[in-house]
């Protein structure tokens, strides 16, 4: 057989250009793989933030709604006639009441802001600034009378201890014009967390949108 100068350059031809398709073709499915790739990361670092914003709201609002209940049950406690036993029960629940807002104002749940770099949900209408502001001064107006119902019943406890009748009668009134402030404030604080939680279900419904997506 004979090959011609023009049948070798049209098989060079032919074989350099299988060979420039075949690699257009091998990089174009890397770049699908790797965006399939990134995609999958992306969603299920979206699906870890939403789980994780989900349970911290609800850690949230559970522990303040158990605060406002022990609370109420101070200010029923406090309205009988002093005993010891009401005021061992009150001292109990002021110290664990004291921890538990100690967790709701700490950072150690999570760090909900960092939902807000996969998903859009500014909605004003359900939460705004004025609500973010408004619930730590309700909170922080909790803590202080927590902080006051414990140096007072401190101060109940010592006058007890010594014999002072007429300071530990002085301690308990303060206590009963502090535990209806608390309760307010906690009251108050509650029910701006369950405007928080008609926002979070909003913003879940949304979340599980855009992840259907």
């Amino acid at each position: 057989m004979d090959i011609t100068l023009s049948s070798i350059v049209g098989f060079l031809g032919g074989s350099l250009l299988t060979l420039i398709v075949k690699e257009v073709l091998n990089q174009i499915n890397k770049k699908i793989d790797y965006n399939r790739d990134l995609n999958k990361i992306t969603y299920q670092r979206k699906l870890q933030i939403a789980e994780n914003a989900i349970a911290y709201y609800w850690t949230y609002l559970n522990k303040a709604i158990e605060i406002q209940k022990s609370v109420e049950t101070l200010v029923k406690a406090a309205e009988n006639e002093e005993s010891e036993q009401d005021i061992d029960f009150i001292e109990q629940m002021l110290v664990k009441n004291s921890q538990l807002m100690e967790e709701l104002g700490s950072h150690k749940y999570y760090d909900i802001n960092s939902i807000h770099l996969y998903f859009d949900l500014d909605d004003s209408d359900k939460w705004n600034e004025e609500d973010l502001t408004n619930l730590y001064e309700c909170l922080a107006e909790a803590r202080f009378h927590n902080i006051n119902l414990q140096e007072w019943l401190k101060i109940h406890n010592h006058s007890n201890e010594n014999h002072n009748d007429q300071g530990a009668e002085h301690a308990w009134s303060q206590i009963e014009l502090i535990l209806p402030k608390y309760t307010n404030s906690l009251k108050s604080f509650a029910d701006i967390l369950k405007r928080n939680r008609v926002a979070m279900l909003a913003s879940i419904n949304k979340i599980k949108e855009d992840i259907g997506k």
